[in-house]
């Protein structure tokens, strides 16, 4: 039993004198400064100046500019979304019903009567105006 109870006496020194050594290794070898970075050169002014955008040009992007969302794409499969809607799976989408489409959805970044157009859910991608996902959501008049 003396030793049990030795060994609870010198167990706080003994973590003590750990922490101390640890810690004095760190204070004997400090880290280098590191070295300022040197400033950056001074734009050089450009001839003549860049035309103005709106905020609607920066938030929406062309779809002309877009690829095209394949149907077999990992994030079209995880939101069912089909070229057509009149493909979509009404037994396994409980939330589709008849004329719901991409072009008459909220999330649909298209202008009225656009054949594609941009969509947020599928970022980099343009969505057929006729198709459809289990995202919809009608878009409010």
């Amino acid at each position: 039993m003396t030793t049990r109870r030795r060994f609870i006496e010198i167990m706080p020194l003994a973590g003590a004198a750990m922490l101390a050594a640890c810690s004095d290794k760190k204070a004997a070898a400090p880290e280098p400064a590191a070295p300022a970075p040197e400033p950056a050169p001074a734009p050089v002014a450009a001839a003549t100046p860049p035309p103005a955008s709106t905020a609607a040009e920066v938030a929406v992007t062309p779809a002309a500019a877009l690829t095209p969302l394949d149907e077999k794409s990992e994030k079209a499969v995880a939101l069912a979304y089909v070229t057509d809607a009149q493909r979509a799976d009404a037994t396994k989408y409980k939330t589709y019903a008849a004329g719901q489409a991409c072009s008459n959805c909220a999330l649909f970044q298209g202008k009225a009567g656009d054949v594609i157009g941009p969509c947020p859910l599928f970022a980099g991608n343009s969505v057929t105006a006729k198709g459809w996902c289990s995202a919809y959501s009608k878009k409010m008049s």
